[in-house]
């Protein structure tokens, strides 16, 4: 899947979640008269700095009398100040601040299968310009080219034009 591409919500239930060095353990059940899902993962949206991931697994029941397609789709929150970027290949996208994946499979009548579910993507930090994991004199000369601009990599406070308070923020995230 790609950054553009998420699949659209589905049926939303909820989950027990419980969190221990920044590790949370989240398990959860929902039932439909069509499908039942039950959810058991860990994930790091507590304590992640440059990557967030998530690995589990997931089982998926059909409850009808015929064959069905079972899907389940999953998001994860994450500071709005990061950008994620899934690696090629990954189940994830990113949708408004989440990481999205989905995970689906054609059941028989009745049938249930245990599936693994997890996903990894890189998180950088918007000042970041370049990407390589520090805002630093590189990012300061990406943005100087396109101060006064209308570039929105650049405009970090989203407010139309490359101006003096990005570059607020863009020391404000000086780790270099």
């Amino acid at each position: 899947m790609g950054m553009d591409d998420c699949p659209p919500p589905l049926v939303i239930f909820s989950v027990e979640r419980s969190t221990e060095s920044g590790i949370t353990t989240s398990v959860g059940r929902e039932m439909t008269l069509t499908r039942r899902v039950d959810v058991k993962y860990r994930d790091n949206r507590t304590s992640y700095i440059d990557r967030l991931w998530l690995a589990g697994e997931v089982e998926l029941t059909n409850t009808r009398d015929q064959a069905a397609r079972v899907r389940y789709r999953h998001s994860v929150p994450f500071d709005s100040w990061f950008i994620a970027r899934p690696p090629a290949g990954s189940p994830a996208c990113v949708e408004e601040g989440a990481v999205v994946a989905l995970w689906e499979v054609r059941l028989d009548a009745r049938e249930s299968v245990t599936i693994d579910v997890s996903w990894s993507v890189d998180l950088f930090d918007r000042a970041d310009l370049n990407r390589d994991g520090v805002v630093d004199v590189e990012d300061l000369g990406i943005f100087l080219t396109y101060y006064g601009t209308e570039q929105r990599i650049a405009d970090l406070d989203d407010s139309g034009i490359v101006d003096g308070y990005d570059l607020g923020l863009l020391f404000s995230r000086w780790t270099g």
